[in-house]
């Protein structure tokens, strides 16, 4: 066994998200040893979740006062969820305080993610919810043969600000993780970072998956090597097409295992070593709607989503906006939980500079997220890159936004990206979809 790992499982991770959260460790065993538990008993103690859900919703979270009562008469959970009106991310936005609950459900957790679609949103956990989406989320890594403690190189975001990189620091340290950064990256970096990869010899890749084919691109070009292969790559945050499966595998000569999911929701689906995607059934219920029509299995709609677990801000029917499938075929893993076919959505362009330089998509996002914790009234927006040096921005601004922003923000992508970019701001009342429903906030300049 890697003693790196023993030492950062037992003495690390375990003890601190036992103090964060709660007992992930003995969530993560019960998810294991059940998931592959007849769908009958699973449904039995999902209806009973919903139920006891509802009820303390109804008594103690105004937005749901007048909830109607579910129907026990229903032949499954997700029947039960018919009568309940839908959340969507506006309802997050404008009526937080409705819908954190009233009752006193100890110290929460605070998440706050500007989501899939840009719009900021903040909401409270349970600690016992969190701890059962971390627990969740171990389990899908366990199929992909990684276990707590492991080394993770994470290809991902790096905060801008002092306290964001600190905060991170101290987080990649509990979750035994060395990060690639994902926003800026010409030759040089590349090269550093196999440079990294070979001395560390991280165990799991993990990361959004633009910036993986990315570093796989380059590997594969001969200009950097990989002396050792890891042991799995986990995509996330984006869609991972066929080619990109196969262009990973062949780089890094690695298993490729999918996981989706969201910053409201946490972990939702982790694909099994048959190449299907599991929901996680223990902590969610999942539909898929066409407008407000309920699709069939197979039919592609919006993924809406019910959090069994979390008291203090329940989700009850929150449309996630993204688009997907699912599927009641049996899985040849054996695992019972219900299947997500795919997921149609998410997938944020690179940002190109003339002097060769990519930026991934996600660092306009954490610049638009660094403007929101200064005060700006962003509601959302949007970012269009026109030719190397020229941006175009779309903002819907809140009630009390400030124009001053337009200033922080040429600044921003001056410094990072050009610095003779020219970058107009318009506003707008929304922002449209593209016509697969997806609502691209970042769209790069094509080659």
């Amino acid at each position: 066994m890697d003693p790196g790992r023993f030492f950062f499982r037992e003495f690390v991770y375990y003890p601190v998200a036992a103090f964060t959260a709660g007992p992930v460790r003995r969530h993560l065993r019960e998810l294991l040893a059940t998931e592959r538990a007849p769908r009958e008993m699973r449904e039995q103690t999902q209806y009973a979740a919903l139920i006891a859900l509802a009820d303390h919703s109804r008594r103690h979270v105004p937005f749901y006062a007048s909830l109607p009562p579910l129907d026990d008469l229903v032949s499954s959970p997700l029947d039960a969820l018919l009568p309940l009106p839908f959340l969507t991310k506006a309802d997050l936005q404008q009526s937080a305080a409705m819908l954190s609950s009233t009752a006193n459900l100890g110290r929460l957790v605070t998440k706050t993610t500007g989501g899939s679609t840009g719009e900021p949103v903040t909401l409270w956990k349970t600690r016992e919810a969190w701890a059962r989406e971390l627990a969740a989320t171990w389990r899908g890594y366990d199929w992909a043969g990684v276990e707590v403690g492991d080394l993770q190189a994470r290809f991902w975001g790096v905060a801008h600000t002092s306290s964001g990189r600190t905060r991170a620091r101290a987080i990649d340290f509990v979750c035994h993780r060395i990060r690639i950064p994902a926003f800026a990256f010409a030759e040089s970096d590349l090269i550093e970072y196999a440079r990294i990869l070979n001395a560390r010899r991280p165990r799991w890749f993990y990361g959004y998956v633009s910036m993986l084919t990315e570093f796989a691109r380059f590997v594969k070009s001969g200009k950097a090597a990989l002396h050792y292969r890891p042991a799995c790559v986990i995509t996330t945050s984006e869609v991972l097409t066929a080619a990109d499966r196969i262009l990973l595998q062949d780089a890094f000569g690695a298993p490729v295992f999918n996981e989706y999911g969201c910053g409201e929701l946490g972990t939702i689906a982790h694909e099994c070593p048959q190449g299907r995607l599991h929901l996680s059934e223990e902590n969610m219920l999942v539909e898929v709607f066409d407008g407000d029509r309920l699709c069939a299995p197979g039919e592609a709609g919006e993924l809406v989503v019910t959090e069994l677990n979390n008291y203090a801000f329940p989700l009850i029917r929150y449309r996630t906006g993204d688009f997907g499938s699912l599927s009641d075929e049996p899985c040849p893993c054996g695992r019972t939980l219900r299947r997500l076919n795919e997921v149609q959505g998410r997938a944020y362009d690179f940002i190109r500079n003339r002097r060769g330089q990519l930026f991934h998509g996600e660092f306009l996002m954490y610049v638009f997220e660094d403007l929101r914790r200064q005060g700006a009234d962003i509601r959302q927006f949007q970012v269009e890159q026109t030719d190397y040096d020229r941006f175009d921005v779309r903002i819907v601004p809140g009630t009390a936004y400030d124009a001053a922003c337009e200033g922080l923000l040429r600044e921003r992508i001056r410094a990072f990206v050009d610095p003779q970019a020219v970058v107009s701001v318009s506003y707008v009342e929304e922002i449209p979809r593209e016509r697969s429903g997806k609502l691209r906030l970042i769209k790069g300049l094509r080659a």
